[in-house]
């Protein structure tokens, strides 16, 4: 999978084929330490009984490090990217959030993901007459799913959401590297989840420290890993600031985290009110914090 030369290009290949490579973006000491910190903090979930496993995919055999962001000051990189910042704006515009960011364990004989895609939960697009999937009833699993990754012939929901998958160990098909469908982002559909996969897939093959960008709707599953090593790899997902993040950063990220991070990735966080959305009961403040308490309305009779 070769990584684009320029921005330009990179956004291009995301918008034909749903998802582009990138080039090394970490050093070899920085994927050192990201390795070594993911191991040490896996085995301490795993001994105080709060290791991470994805149940929505029904794989148990990963583990997952749920809130990177607060687990390790080396991890903050991830998320200061100016080249990633540049492809989340294409794709979701100039205001978006970060929704995940896990750290993904594919231990040895790991079976494969079904295929799914991140945008599950936007309905798609109905005639004014037709019946329509009420928003707040969808669920992961039994939705309408289909084999053909062929674009649609109507219109379709935008990307709201993005993904960027960070390689901690190298990728490669063997050991569970994310196997993807080309140009499937298009559908406006999600897809037959069945296992073994009934659609062709393409594996992410990249050396550690480079970075796989992928539109949400794209189709992908984690493969199986054959091997005897465990693959690591960190997956950030953003979605537009009108959506509700997968993972509650302005709850759950740690004030010393906080202090440290730069005020577009506070932003990125959920700190900043969008158009009146996650405001507090005081308008007038572009950005909350969890010291701020609503006073305006309150005149102390509860």
């Amino acid at each position: 999978m070769s990584p684009a030369k320029t921005a330009g290009e990179a956004k291009q290949t995301l918008d034909r084929w749903g998802f582009c490579a990138l080039g090394k973006l970490l050093s070899d000491a920085q994927l050192a330490e990201m390795r070594e910190r993911i191991a040490r903090q896996a085995k301490y979930e795993r001994d105080i009984g709060a290791a991470g496993i994805d149940d929505a995919q029904l794989v148990s055999e990963n583990q997952y490090i749920y809130a990177i962001l607060n687990k390790g000051r080396v991890f903050l990189d991830l998320f200061e990217n100016d080249l990633v910042h540049e492809l989340m704006s294409h794709l979701l515009g100039e205001e978006y959030l970060l929704s995940a960011s896990d750290a993904v364990i594919a231990a040895p004989g790991m079976t494969v993901m079904p295929l799914h895609s991140d945008q599950w939960w936007l309905p798609g697009a109905s005639a004014p007459t037709a019946p329509h999937v009420r928003a707040g009833s969808v669920r992961r699993f039994g939705l309408a799913t289909t084999t053909d990754a062929s674009p649609a012939t109507h219109p379709i929901a935008p990307p709201a959401v993005g993904n960027v998958m960070w390689a901690i160990t190298d990728f490669e098909a063997a050991n569970g590297g994310t196997r993807l469908v080309p140009g499937s982002h298009l559908t406006g559909v999600n897809p037959d989840p069945a296992v073994p996969h009934r659609i062709e897939t393409t594996p992410i093959e990249v050396k550690a420290g480079h970075a796989v960008v992928f539109d949400g709707r794209l189709w992908h599953s984690t493969g199986a890993n054959a091997t005897a090593e465990p693959r690591y790899g960190i997956l950030t997902t953003y979605c537009g600031p009108q959506f509700r993040q997968m993972e509650n950063y302005p709850l759950v990220t740690r004030p010393e985290v906080l202090a440290r991070v730069s005020p577009r990735l506070r932003a990125i966080l959920g700190f900043k009110v969008w158009q009146g959305y996650g405001k507090l009961d005081r308008p007038d403040l572009p950005f909350i914090s969890r010291g701020d308490v609503p006073v305006a309305a309150y005149d102390g009779d509860v």
